[in-house]
């Protein structure tokens, strides 16, 4: 089991370190202030966990001191529980004045209305009203200021990244038992199989709360047979037999944080070609994993990856890029993908999950989440990868 440290959630002076980052962010651009409606990047930069609904949620950073929240009245209680005190509230959504306009009326009743404010999303319909609410302010797209921060982990990102694997490989192993023991099982079966046995695990483990987040804390795709050749399918009712492929995409979530396991099987002795599918899928996750280094190019990570496929004759079964960013969200930027070139940095966490999809047959795909470093990237998974340990006999 990995270390849990104190507690199974970062702690407010982890936040309040990272109000200063943004801070040092904002000075370079010469921001006044910068106003986040972002749920995510809300939870990142304050901690403050919530429910993002219709109810619009900001926090305020300012150039220099604490943030303030501006939060619906239903919230008003339990933000008093958290650092963050400067905060106000409106009774509901949606109310006689729009709610982004008495959120900016906010902002400039504290000395910010006449200054250079960064925002995200900044929608024409959405400008309009923060310029009502603050008419003398200069209002900046700010949107990829946190999202950059975002995509470098730290030490202590990274201890609740590496507890929430420890949740998520539990979980694909309670799959693969649950198959063995139960036989002839359906999809759905599988599906409840696994969140219930992660979540009696989280409830009884965890030191904080369970699946503090913007997400549920556990869940995946279950399919096999000529269904695991669908990425995404959704569970079904069919059964499961002998010489079927399984796909256990699986993953779980502590402290806000996602990770993913996801693994293929195959049930009973595979077949010669379905030993060729799997190879070539193992080989490009290898190639992907691998090459997710430092100074990579996040398009040439996923040609590395995906050409493994390719060469093995079976590009006409690519479905999807090598992979995608992880963290506060299940799939976030940067993407390991053709088209994006981002120079790979040190604590980035990716997924790394190529896959073989043929629709007359089925598919292999298996995830691991890698974290960026220096030579090659670090798998922080720890379920096997290989064929011979990926068998089910039922």
């Amino acid at each position: 089991m990995p270390d849990t440290g104190a507690h199974d959630r970062l702690q407010p002076e982890w936040y309040q370190r990272k109000i200063g980052q943004a801070q040092e962010q904002m000075k370079k651009r010469k921001l006044n202030a910068l106003v986040l409606l972002n749920a995510t990047n809300i939870i990142y930069t304050t901690g403050y966990f919530h429910l993002s609904t219709e109810r619009p949620l900001a926090a305020l950073i300012p150039e220099s001191g604490d943030p303030s929240l501006f939060i619906p009245e239903l919230e008003s209680d339990q933000v008093k529980l958290w650092w963050v005190k400067d905060y106000e509230a409106y009774f509901d959504f949606p109310g006689s004045v729009n709610r982004v306009r008495w959120i900016f009326e906010r902002v400039a009743k504290r000395g910010l209305g006449g200054g250079r404010i960064g925002v995200e999303e900044p929608t024409p319909g959405r400008m309009r009203q923060m310029k009502l609410g603050a008419p003398k302010a200069t209002i900046v797209d700010a949107g990829d200021l946190i999202e950059k921060m975002r995509w470098i982990k730290d030490e202590d990102e990274l201890r609740i990244m590496r507890r929430a694997m420890y949740f998520a490989d539990f979980t694909v192993q309670a799959g693969r038992e649950f198959v063995q023991r139960n036989g002839s099982v359906t999809e759905d079966q599988i599906q409840k199989a696994t969140a219930d046995a992660v979540a009696e695990k989280l409830s009884k483990e965890l030191n904080d709360v369970v699946g503090v987040g913007v997400e549920p804390p556990f869940g995946g795709l279950v399919p096999f047979g000529k269904r695991s050749a669908f990425p995404h399918a959704v569970p079904s009712k069919d059964r499961i037999k002998p010489g079927d492929a399984l796909i256990l995409s699986l993953g779980a979530q502590v402290g806000g944080y996602n990770v993913e396991c996801e693994r293929s099987f195959s049930i009973g002795k595979p077949t010669d070609y379905a030993k060729r599918l799997f190879d070539a899928m193992l080989a490009a996750h290898d190639a992907g994993a691998e090459n997710m280094k430092e100074g990579e190019v996040a398009e040439e990570v996923d040609k590395k990856s995906l050409d493994q496929i390719r060469k093995a004759g079976f590009e006409k079964f690519l479905k999807h890029r090598t992979g995608h960013g992880i963290g506060l969200e299940g799939h976030e930027s940067p993407w390991i993908a053709e088209g994006d070139k981002t120079i790979l940095k040190g604590g980035m966490t990716f997924s790394c999950e190529p896959g073989v999809y043929d629709p007359d047959w089925g598919g292999f795909r298996h995830s691991d989440t890698v974290i960026v470093r220096k030579d090659k990237g670090e798998i922080m998974n720890h379920y096997p990868t290989r064929l011979e340990d990926m068998i089910i006999e039922i």
